[in-house]
């Protein structure tokens, strides 16, 4: 998909808790579906992409194919998501990984709005 993203989107969590993070990651996997995405699928250590973060290491990946219109409406279902879960979410495209956490609203959207410039489409 030339003018799209792969998304890799990762659910926190520790070696010794490599379970919880998959069913995390299936719970938002079915949130991201209903979204106007092309696939969410959940990946093995072979099929995540280089420069994503960390992800080989833990259980609870999912690779986001989507066009470029829904980039804003994903991480806000992902932010939305963080915030009703407690959980934490790294995101990468193209090795640049951004950590959606619990913090404030107004501070998530700041890290989330630069964050989201440096892949907007180029005209």
């Amino acid at each position: 998909m030339a003018d799209g993203y792969d998304l890799v989107v990762q659910i926190s969590g520790t070696d010794a808790d490599r379970e919880e993070p998959a069913v995390f990651a299936r719970r938002l996997r079915a949130e991201l579906l209903d979204l106007d995405v092309d696939a969410v699928d959940p990946l093995a250590d072979a099929t995540v992409p280089d420069g994503a973060k960390g992800v080989s290491a833990l259980a609870g990946a999912l690779g986001v194919r989507l066009g470029a219109a829904g980039l804003a409406s994903t991480f806000a279902k992902i932010r939305n998501w963080v915030s009703r879960t407690e959980r934490s979410v790294e995101v990468t495209i193209d090795g640049d990984t951004i950590k959606v956490t619990g913090v404030t609203a107004t501070q998530q959207e700041e890290l989330i709005n630069v964050w989201l410039s440096r892949h907007a489409p180029r005209p």
